[in-house]
Protein backbone atom coordinates (compact mmCIF):
# COMPACT_ATOMS: atom_id res chain seq x y z
CA UNK A 1 0.00 0.00 0.00
CA UNK A 2 1.03 3.29 -1.40
CA UNK A 3 0.22 6.81 -0.28
CA UNK A 4 1.36 10.10 -2.02
CA UNK A 5 2.08 12.81 0.14
CA UNK A 6 3.15 15.99 -2.06
CA UNK A 7 4.71 14.21 -4.48
CA UNK A 8 6.59 11.50 -1.91
CA UNK A 9 5.52 8.48 -2.14
CA UNK A 10 5.18 7.05 1.55
CA UNK A 11 5.10 3.04 1.96
CA UNK A 12 2.27 1.63 4.75
CA UNK A 13 4.33 -0.07 7.72
CA UNK A 14 1.80 -0.80 10.43
CA UNK A 15 -0.65 0.49 11.98
CA UNK A 16 0.36 1.50 16.04
CA UNK A 17 -1.18 -0.89 18.54
CA UNK A 18 -0.13 0.05 21.95
CA UNK A 19 -0.25 -2.43 24.54
CA UNK A 20 -3.34 -3.56 26.68
CA UNK A 21 -4.42 -5.52 29.62
CA UNK A 22 -6.31 -8.50 29.38
CA UNK A 23 -9.59 -6.30 30.03
CA UNK A 24 -8.66 -3.91 26.94
CA UNK A 25 -7.70 -1.16 28.03
CA UNK A 26 -4.41 0.86 27.53
CA UNK A 27 -1.47 -0.08 29.81
CA UNK A 28 0.07 3.24 31.83
CA UNK A 29 3.57 3.31 32.17
CA UNK A 30 5.12 6.39 34.54
CA UNK A 31 9.13 4.96 34.34
CA UNK A 32 10.28 8.55 35.75
CA UNK A 33 8.60 8.02 39.09
CA UNK A 34 11.35 5.53 40.66
CA UNK A 35 13.72 8.54 40.34
CA UNK A 36 11.69 11.73 40.97
CA UNK A 37 13.86 13.71 43.55
CA UNK A 38 16.57 11.76 44.41
CA UNK A 39 20.08 13.35 42.96
CA UNK A 40 17.78 16.41 41.97
CA UNK A 41 16.96 15.13 39.10
CA UNK A 42 14.01 17.29 36.95
CA UNK A 43 11.74 16.87 34.60
CA UNK A 44 11.82 17.31 31.42
CA UNK A 45 8.73 19.83 29.71
CA UNK A 46 7.77 16.09 28.66
CA UNK A 47 8.90 14.13 31.09
CA UNK A 48 5.73 13.90 33.69
CA UNK A 49 3.83 10.92 31.58
CA UNK A 50 1.71 8.99 31.95
CA UNK A 51 3.37 6.42 28.82
CA UNK A 52 2.49 3.68 26.50
CA UNK A 53 4.61 0.83 25.04
CA UNK A 54 4.33 -0.23 21.42
CA UNK A 55 6.51 -1.87 18.96
CA UNK A 56 6.85 -1.79 15.01
CA UNK A 57 7.15 -5.31 13.58
CA UNK A 58 10.61 -6.58 12.01
CA UNK A 59 13.72 -5.10 11.74
CA UNK A 60 13.34 -1.53 9.28
CA UNK A 61 16.60 -0.18 9.28
CA UNK A 62 16.06 2.38 6.94
CA UNK A 63 16.95 6.09 6.85
CA UNK A 64 13.86 8.21 5.92
CA UNK A 65 10.74 10.28 6.52
CA UNK A 66 7.93 8.95 8.55
CA UNK A 67 4.28 10.35 9.02
CA UNK A 68 1.82 9.18 11.51
CA UNK A 69 -1.70 9.13 10.57
CA UNK A 70 -4.33 9.32 12.79
CA UNK A 71 -8.13 8.48 11.37
CA UNK A 72 -6.74 8.75 7.61
CA UNK A 73 -4.68 12.09 8.19
CA UNK A 74 -1.24 13.11 8.71
CA UNK A 75 -0.94 14.20 12.43
CA UNK A 76 3.14 13.95 12.68
CA UNK A 77 6.26 14.14 10.44
CA UNK A 78 9.50 13.35 11.40
CA UNK A 79 12.56 11.83 9.72
CA UNK A 80 15.06 8.98 11.22
CA UNK A 81 18.65 7.14 10.27
CA UNK A 82 16.54 4.17 11.77
CA UNK A 83 13.13 3.49 11.76
CA UNK A 84 13.01 0.83 13.97
CA UNK A 85 14.93 2.24 16.34
CA UNK A 86 13.37 5.35 16.23
CA UNK A 87 9.95 3.50 17.25
CA UNK A 88 10.81 0.63 19.50
CA UNK A 89 12.37 -0.30 22.41
CA UNK A 90 15.22 2.94 21.60
CA UNK A 91 12.73 5.50 20.73
CA UNK A 92 8.79 6.44 21.23
CA UNK A 93 7.80 2.56 22.05
CA UNK A 94 9.54 2.75 25.37
CA UNK A 95 9.59 5.42 27.49
CA UNK A 96 12.63 4.95 29.81
CA UNK A 97 13.68 6.99 33.10
CA UNK A 98 16.05 8.90 31.43
CA UNK A 99 14.29 9.85 28.72
CA UNK A 100 12.25 11.63 31.06
CA UNK A 101 14.67 13.81 32.97
CA UNK A 102 16.74 17.20 31.60
CA UNK A 103 19.33 15.55 29.44
CA UNK A 104 17.04 13.45 28.54
CA UNK A 105 14.64 12.52 25.37
CA UNK A 106 12.28 14.72 25.34
CA UNK A 107 10.83 14.34 22.16
CA UNK A 108 10.49 10.29 22.27
CA UNK A 109 8.12 11.61 25.79
CA UNK A 110 6.31 14.05 23.53
CA UNK A 111 5.10 12.08 21.05
CA UNK A 112 4.49 8.95 23.27
CA UNK A 113 2.27 10.28 25.22
CA UNK A 114 0.30 11.73 22.28
CA UNK A 115 0.37 8.34 21.12
CA UNK A 116 -1.14 7.14 24.53
CA UNK A 117 -3.84 9.97 24.46
CA UNK A 118 -4.73 9.03 20.79
CA UNK A 119 -4.74 5.30 21.64
CA UNK A 120 -7.29 5.94 25.05
CA UNK A 121 -9.86 7.82 21.96
CA UNK A 122 -10.16 4.61 20.19
CA UNK A 123 -7.88 6.31 16.90
CA UNK A 124 -6.75 4.09 14.15
CA UNK A 125 -3.32 5.34 14.01
CA UNK A 126 -0.98 4.19 11.04
CA UNK A 127 3.15 4.53 10.33
CA UNK A 128 4.21 5.23 6.87
CA UNK A 129 7.50 5.55 5.95
CA UNK A 130 9.33 7.41 2.66
CA UNK A 131 13.14 5.99 2.40
CA UNK A 132 15.79 8.49 1.30
CA UNK A 133 18.89 10.15 2.46
CA UNK A 134 17.54 13.68 2.15
CA UNK A 135 15.28 13.03 4.91
CA UNK A 136 15.93 16.63 7.07
CA UNK A 137 14.83 18.59 3.99
CA UNK A 138 12.12 16.74 2.68
CA UNK A 139 11.16 16.13 6.35
CA UNK A 140 11.26 20.43 7.16
CA UNK A 141 9.21 20.86 3.16
CA UNK A 142 6.58 18.55 4.71
CA UNK A 143 5.91 20.11 8.27
CA UNK A 144 5.97 23.43 6.47
CA UNK A 145 3.64 22.77 3.95
CA UNK A 146 1.50 20.29 5.51
CA UNK A 147 1.64 21.98 9.55
CA UNK A 148 0.61 18.46 10.81
CA UNK A 149 -0.99 18.81 13.97
CA UNK A 150 1.34 17.04 16.44
CA UNK A 151 4.07 18.78 14.87
CA UNK A 152 2.35 22.33 15.04
CA UNK A 153 0.74 22.06 18.43
CA UNK A 154 3.41 20.83 20.50
CA UNK A 155 5.97 23.07 19.71
CA UNK A 156 8.84 23.21 21.74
Amino acid sequence: MTRDVLGYIFNFVTRIEVERDAAGSVREFMPQSRYVNKRGLRLNKHGAGPFCQFRIPGYLGYQGVYAVMTDGEISYIGECENLSERFNARGYGTIHPRNCFERGQPTNCKVNNVILGNAKEGRNMELWFYQTPHRKGIEAELIRRLQPRWNSQLKW
